[in-house]
């Protein structure tokens, strides 16, 4: 039989004592550690799409881009009444399916950007119940200097900048590298080839030219809402291959430099990293449909009634200069004030830029 002394179980009790205290250090260690692990797992995970809120589909889906042009510091808030008024007209929006309004430039001609400006103003203060307001443009815009742009084109963009926050405008920026460094000019239709996957999570997005103006945005809604959409094609559905109100019109970016005054496009993800992008014009010839977006001879000023019913939105021809008709544009003198007033302090009858 071993005796022990007390300074022995002294010893083997403090042994005991450390070697507890060791192991719950250790163990606590671990959870730590494996706390901050998973701190840095989410922190380092790509987020997630929020699911969309009932009632308003893509407006709470936003592109996948950065919106560079728009000053997320400037401390303004969109405008509430013009909030709540889009939120009251999609209340009542029953139509299925996500749309969006495109306006897109090549080139940073100033009044041009301020007719686009205008054109999403009219939407957002008119109640459009079309979701969302895109503005596509070369992402070089960024990195070029006001001296590169032009003194006129940097203040417009500057207003645009601002403008994006006020009537919720998002901006895509198109790196255009893949054809400007193999030569090519930039063009529109070489624009929205390259960035037309950005339309993805979109049902179909309307674009329309600049510059132009909004007659009647309930009407010009109804180029997107009336009449059934090709969207994705479909054996199984008619209006996907033989649609009586659009028109297949392929984009042709290689050979074309200006798109269709009125162009109807949808992008879907068919697997394999494969997508499919169908392009459409509208049927001019289709009563109480194809005089929707016309020319300026289109609209008949003065006419009245049901049989000669206006158009919703009127785009404008250019001259040989690249500037706007004046002559036989009725609508050019309303057109140029409400561009003063989207676009105010700029001489935009002075619409030289300065290309890179």
């Amino acid at each position: 039989m071993v005796l022990l002394t007390s300074s022995t179980v002294s010893a083997i009790v403090s042994m005991g004592v450390i070697a507890l205290f060791t192991v719950l250090l250790f163990f606590s260690g671990y959870v730590l550690q494996q706390q901050s692990v998973r701190s840095i797992q989410s922190a380092l995970r790509p987020p997630t799409d929020p699911a969309p809120v009932k009632g308003h589909g893509a407006a709470f889906q936003r592109p996948a881009q950065k919106r560079a042009l728009s000053d997320l510091d400037l401390g303004l808030g969109v405008d509430q009444e013009i909030l709540q008024g889009s939120q009251d007209r999609h209340s009542s929006f029953s139509s299925k399916g996500n749309y969006a309004y495109l306006q897109l430039l090549s080139s940073p001609d100033p009044s041009a950007i301020c007719s686009a400006i205008l054109f999403f103003k009219q939407l957002a203060t008119n109640g459009t119940v079309i979701q969302d307001r895109l503005f596509m443009y070369p992402q070089q815009w960024d990195r070029m200097s006001a001296k590169k742009l032009g003194k006129t084109a940097s203040v417009a963009l500057s207003i645009l900048r601002t403008a994006s926050i006020k009537y919720g405008i998002w901006l895509l920026p198109i790196d255009m590298t893949a054809a400007t460094s193999q030569g090519y000019e930039s063009t529109d239709t070489k624009l929205l080839r390259l960035g037309q996957i950005q339309f993805m999570q979109y049902d179909s997005v309307l674009y329309v030219q600049t510059p132009g103006i909004i007659l009647d945005t309930e009407r010009l809604d109804e180029v997107l809402l009336s009449r059934p959409l090709p969207l994705k094609h479909d054996k199984n559905r008619l209006e996907s291959y033989n649609n009586e109100a659009w028109i297949p019109m392929p984009l042709r970016a290689e050979r074309d430099n200006r798109l269709p005054p009125v162009y109807l496009i949808t992008v879907n993800n068919v697997g394999g990293g494969h997508i499919e992008a169908r392009t459409h014009i509208p049927n001019v010839a289709l009563p109480g449909f194809g005089s929707l977006i016309t020319p300026p001879w289109g609209y008949k000023p003065g006419d009245t009634g049901e049989a000669m019913q206006q158009p919703a939105y009127v785009y404008f021809e250019n001259d040989r200069d690249g500037h706007v008709k004046w002559a036989g544009n009725p609508l050019f003198g309303t057109w140029r004030a409400q561009q003063y007033e989207v676009c105010e302090g700029l001489d935009l009858d002075d619409e030289i830029y300065h290309e890179q």
